[in-house]
């Protein structure tokens, strides 16, 4: 099956492609790591992020001194956030409730990352605690550019808009402190 959005850069003209996650990706999770083992602060010997399936800073559990995959999606199986997708980019290490998907062909990358979070929740089982499994997300079928040279415009795009969201959020919470200062001072 072949698709063309109706927005896109226009140097790019080829058809998308419908393709399994389980066609493009090898699918595995990460291990269990006990928090104790892990650092808090990023040091020498603590280098490499480890994720987990909280969003409370974007998964980010601690910092450990191992890693286990480099440049690839994670996604959250199991607990109120499964099926949300990630691309981490360098060395990561990620817990036992993070699946992961590898490629030595470019599709870890964020346009993937972003078309999986617009379909993946559709996946997740809600019978006692919410679980998207690997053999799930290998069946799920997601329309691509099939080129990569298109996936990555894509992809730097959205990084882009990402930054500028970040940028944003950020003045409005200095904004917001700004506010609170003159309000303490103004009505005390």
């Amino acid at each position: 099956m072949s698709n063309i959005p109706k927005l896109r850069f226009k140097e790019f003209s080829g058809e998308w492609e419908e393709k399994k996650i389980s066609q493009i990706f090898e699918i595995t999770r990460g291990n269990v790591l006990a928090v104790p083992m892990m650092s808090q602060e990023k040091k020498d010997d603590f280098q490499y992020p480890v994720y987990s399936s909280q969003t409370k800073n974007n998964g980010l559990t601690g910092y450990y001194n191992e890693y286990l995959f480099e440049d690839c999606i994670t996604w959250t199986t199991d607990g109120a956030n499964a099926g949300d997708a990630n691309l981490r980019r360098g060395k990561f290490y990620c817990t036992n409730v993070c699946g992961v998907l590898k490629s030595d062909k470019g599709y870890a990358n964020q346009c993937i990352a972003e078309i999986l979070n617009t379909i993946t929740k559709k996946y997740v089982s809600y019978v006692g605690n919410p679980k998207l499994m690997n053999n799930t997300m290998g069946g799920i079928k997601i329309t691509i550019p099939s080129s990569i040279d298109e996936q990555t415009k894509i992809a730097s795009f959205l990084s882009a808009v990402d930054t500028k969201i970040d940028l944003v959020t950020k003045q409005l919470d200095v904004s917001k402190n700004f506010k609170k200062g003159l309000l303490q001072q103004m009505f005390v």
